[in-house]
């Protein structure tokens, strides 16, 4: 069965991509153009009406938001030992992480970044950018306390979806110019997760201009 990844360079999408290399099974990467409004074009839309990414198309049926493209990536391909399937307390623990990621996290960087999701009005915009701005400040915090258990990894001895998704919001953090040496935990294992081959091939991917059939 094919699988296809629709994505944008900076959002999101990175953690299923990265997964998706850890994995090593083929799929097709497809990129959108967020500043351009491809994500509002008629040909997404009738892949994913809400006009997000990612987007991953298993055949043709498409799976959207990042905590379910990760869980089924995950549970797919158990071998790439993504999510400890086996342990259900730990699972838990993941899906908890994540989950918190995608409800909090990502919401609080959202109203800074792009706060048309949420208002009209430029006035209520602005509004919430300095609420936004210290609540995602306050996420960082919560993901350095997360960080400090003495593993090399977020979940514990193997990387997961988990590290993953938090490079997600590291490089958002990034954007925001935050001074990330603040966080020297997190910083540590992010360093370890850049390092790894499958994220070099993701970003090179993530950027590269010609379509992708990576293997």
């Amino acid at each position: 069965m094919t699988l296809t990844l629709y994505i944008a360079p900076g959002s999101s999408s990175l953690a299923p991509l990265v997964a998706l290399e850890e994995i090593g099974v083929a799929y097709e990467v497809r990129r959108l153009d967020l500043s351009a409004g491809d994500q509002r074009k008629p040909e997404y839309l009738r892949v994913n009406p809400k006009g997000r990414v990612p987007t991953l198309l298993v055949g043709a049926e498409p799976v959207t938001e990042v905590l379910a493209i990760l869980t089924y990536l995950a549970h797919r391909y158990p071998h790439s030992e993504l999510l400890p399937l086996l342990e259900p307390l730990k699972l838990a623990h993941a899906y908890e992480v994540m989950s918190w990621f995608a409800s909090t996290v990502h919401v609080a960087f959202a109203q800074i970044a792009r706060p048309e999701r949420y208002a009209d009005d430029e006035a209520v915009k602005a509004a919430l950018a300095t609420p936004g701005e210290a609540r995602f400040a306050r996420t960082l915090a919560d993901i350095e306390r997360l960080a400090q258990e003495p593993s090399p990894w977020l979940l514990g001895q193997h990387f997961s979806v988990v590290d993953a998704y938090a490079l997600v919001i590291w490089r958002w953090a990034e954007r925001r110019q935050i001074d990330l040496s603040t966080y020297p935990a997190w910083s540590a294992k992010a360093a370890r997760a850049f390092a790894r081959p499958s994220v070099v091939r993701a970003l090179r991917k993530e950027t590269a201009q010609a379509p992708t059939h990576a293997h």
